[in-house]
């Protein structure tokens, strides 16, 4: 039998992998045939939503923790199924597990895990004159650092951003201010997210030492920012502690968010596979996922530059970074893992609202006009409530 397969566009080396595990269901099973549509990411979750609507969506549907709650309705719940597949949940991180369920359900099983990190440039830290941070730095203290980066080397330190994760992690960071309460309603106009956003959005029109998106659709603005030399510093993934080291033509460090009082280190949040409820060969289907995230598979996953959510595979990942970067940048493995297993600790999975895509697209919309001290940061938040 043959399976669709949808996935968002990895680039030409992540394609290619995928591509070979799926391969390799066959190899398990010869009775089932996975086939890949790999779509833009700015198109496969509008895409996804019209099949999903209609009952044409591919039996194996990849998927965000962020995306999950608009989803997990027209999604079939894994449990039972994964479980005839010998799943054992204490072989994964729970983290990465529980950013994937929904009321109490397990609707996709996780190929990576991820937590949010600082990330920086060594050489601008260096021409500056400041010591490189060390996890578990204060908020105090990258204040600090970032005026005196932006003062002796004439470039801002740091990229602000309209993405989700990005910048809820340093609100997050800077005194526990979460956008979505436990119960899933949005929360923007409680004092501590006031408290917070006046303080991120004051970088640039008090501190002076941000630099501001172009437009409201430069949404990853900070993070591009950073790996283009532009900024000293910006907040992203360690989905990225591969590919920034890559492509930047810099040295790169990365560190804990920094924390202030009441503060929390990172939010987390992962990728992984599940099936629509449409799929009319559920059982196979699941095979075919206990085959993408098998353990030969999570070790592939490590190798290409993504941290695997089974903690048996971990180990690979690390190998990779220290392969290929530590010789120009010495120790950048060991500070990577330093910061993944500190961040890990105590971050907590981001949990958005259903209605998150509308709110996100109202943040790029009106936080700009914060972030360039067109309007203040309560109205801001208030109107992002509204509009959502």
């Amino acid at each position: 039998m043959s399976l669709d397969w949808g996935f968002w566009n990895q680039g030409t080396d992540g394609n290619k992998m995928w591509a070979d595990l799926a391969a390799k269901v066959s190899t398990v099973d010869p009775n089932i045939t996975v086939t890949v549509t790999a779509p833009p990411f700015a198109d496969y979750f509008t895409k996804l939503q019209s099949q999903l609507a209609s009952n044409s969506a591919p039996c194996i549907v990849s998927m965000q923790s962020l995306r999950l709650p608009a989803f997990a309705q027209a999604m079939e719940p894994l449990d039972d199924l994964m479980a005839k597949q010998g799943f054992k949940a204490d072989e994964w991180n729970p983290a990465a597990l529980k950013a994937l369920k929904r009321d109490g359900k397990q609707y996709a099983i996780p190929y990576g895990i991820s937590t949010m990190a600082m990330f920086y440039n060594k050489d601008l830290f260096m021409k500056a004159g400041v010591a490189e941070p060390q996890p578990g730095w204060t908020v105090a203290q990258f204040q600090d650092a970032a005026r005196t980066i932006t003062a002796k080397t004439g470039k801002p330190a740091f990229g602000q951003s309209f993405s989700d994760l990005h910048m809820f992690s340093f609100l997050l960071a800077y005194n526990g201010a979460r956008p979505v309460s436990d119960d899933g309603t949005l929360q923007l106009t409680n004092p501590k997210m006031i408290d917070a956003f006046t303080w991120y959005s004051g970088l640039s029109t008090k501190e002076k030492v941000a630099l501001t998106p172009a437009s409201s659709s430069d949404v990853p603005w900070g993070e591009q920012q950073f790996v283009a030399g532009n900024a000293a510093m910006a907040v992203d993934g360690t989905w990225n502690l591969s590919s920034d080291a890559k492509d930047a033509k810099f040295n790169v460090g990365v560190v804990t968010i920094p924390v202030a009082s009441g503060g929390v280190s990172s939010y987390s949040a992962n990728s992984g596979f599940g099936i629509s409820k449409s799929c009319k060969n559920k059982e196979a289907a699941a095979k075919a996922i206990a085959v993408l995230t098998g353990a030969d598979a999570q070790k592939q996953v490590a190798a290409n530059g993504t941290l695997p959510a089974r903690i048996g595979a971990d180990a690979a990942f690390y190998e990779g970074l220290a392969k290929n970067y530590d010789a120009k940048n010495p120790g950048y493995s060991a500070q990577a893992k330093a910061v993944v297993d500190q961040s890990s600790k105590t971050a907590t999975p981001f949990i958005p609202t259903q209605r998150w895509d509308q709110t996100t697209k109202a943040i790029a919309r009106e936080f700009i006009l914060a972030y360039t001290g067109n309007q203040p940061a309560d109205t801001t938040l208030q109107r992002v409530q509204s509009a959502s």
